[in-house]
């Protein structure tokens, strides 16, 4: 195992390998976020761009303390992590208040906290150590790959925060691209999936939430209640054309028709005021940063190259999620934009975990 001083990181013979770029477009992902974020609640005399702002730096401070760990020992300590996390999700269950109609957020004055948005990290670590140990996914895998997701999924659908669970199933997805299964399980799933569902459908799942499935098949049924805020999305995007409307000049987000507007909807803020030329900026940013990420040309263990695809699968799947959601072609999860909604845990989480991501793609030139 190496050992590296933070001077001997930093000298321009390894610096110079730092991915500067993709850097550059993490900070222009998370400083449009802010603007886009402004406008969406600056009416509303809130104080998110400001909390956004000090996360934003805060996140960049953790990035770059994260970044100097040897990845040696995060892998080390992942599965304490992980344990610590759950622990803690327990807790929230048993003892949290209520906010927003959930347990999912740690009151701390200023700042609320979002453990679910941080055992995201240790997910991708715990998996990937687990990937470098299997060549296919048999039933042992399985079961193990199971318990580890399935803990903090079952603990999160709890608080309820179905959408962020719901995330978490990038990583079965992802595993199965990476290392293959064996097609009896595939069929155990499937036929598993379908009684879950009927189960969950007739006993676990509240009205609402029933109600945001059925109105994602039909919104204009549901106009004046679960299918209002797919109309409004689609009206504020629409009404963007090319170019948009101008900058603080949307109709539907200014004068709050559209809910949620600088979370789980920024997008829709995006292409009303600034149009198809502003989502297309948005779009090739996010695949500049996909493409660099996944682009992974040599690494020095199994377990790091697992964790890059894992982790950054999971932006990706999220990424898709949120904007198939905000256009109608998914139903309404509550899932933010990653690194433009507003949120500090979620956007803390995801520099945390893209540091690890960078330092992977140092290891190879350190001495």
């Amino acid at each position: 195992m190496y050992k590296i001083t933070m001077k001997e990181l930093f000298n321009y013979d390894t610096a110079k390998y730092f991915d500067k770029f993709t850097f550059a477009v993490l900070l222009l992902l998370s400083a449009g976020g802010v603007v886009l974020i402004y406008s969406a609640s600056h009416s509303a005399g809130q104080s998110y761009v400001f909390k956004q702002l000090l996360w934003l730096l805060f996140s960049i401070v953790v990035f770059f303390i994260v970044f100097l760990v040897k990845t040696e020992k995060i892998f080390a300590s992942c599965f304490y992590i992980y344990a610590v996390l759950a622990g803690i999700l327990v807790l929230q269950i048993a003892v949290g208040q209520i906010t927003s109609g959930t347990k999912s957020w740690i009151k701390t004055g200023f700042f609320n906290i979002q453990v679910s948005e941080f055992i995201k990290v240790a997910l991708a670590l715990c998996l990937a150590k687990l990937c470098a140990r299997i060549t296919t996914i048999g039933w042992k895998a399985f079961f193990k790959i199971s318990f580890i997701i399935g803990l903090p999924f079952v603990l999160i659908a709890l608080q309820p925060d179905l959408g962020t669970a719901f995330m978490l199933v990038s990583f079965f997805l992802m595993m199965i691209f990476l290392k293959g299964i064996k097609p009896v399980i595939v069929v155990c799933i499937i036929i598993g999936l379908v009684g879950v569902s009927f189960t969950a459908w007739q006993y676990v799942l509240k009205p609402y939430q029933k109600d945001r499935i059925v109105s994602f098949l039909n919104p204009e049924k549901y106009e004046k209640s679960s299918g209002y805020q797919i109309i409004q999305s689609k009206i504020a995007i629409g009404s963007g054309g090319l170019s948009g409307k101008g900058y603080l000049s949307g109709t539907q987000s200014q004068y709050k028709f559209l809910p949620t507007r600088h979370t789980d909807f920024i997008i829709s803020v995006l292409g009303e005021e600034f149009g198809f030329l502003g989502i297309s900026v948005l779009l090739l940013l996010f695949f500049v940063l996909f493409y660099r990420q996944f682009n992974l040309s040599d690494v020095r263990s199994d377990q790091e190259f697992y964790f890059v695809y894992l982790f950054n699968g999971l932006i990706l799947f999220q990424f898709l999620i949120n904007i198939s959601m905000s256009i109608g072609f998914f139903p309404i999860l509550g899932i933010p934009l990653p690194f433009v909604s507003y949120g500090g845990s979620s956007l803390l989480a995801f520099f945390i975990g893209e540091a690890i991501v960078f330092r992977v793609k140092l290891n190879n030139f350190l001495p």
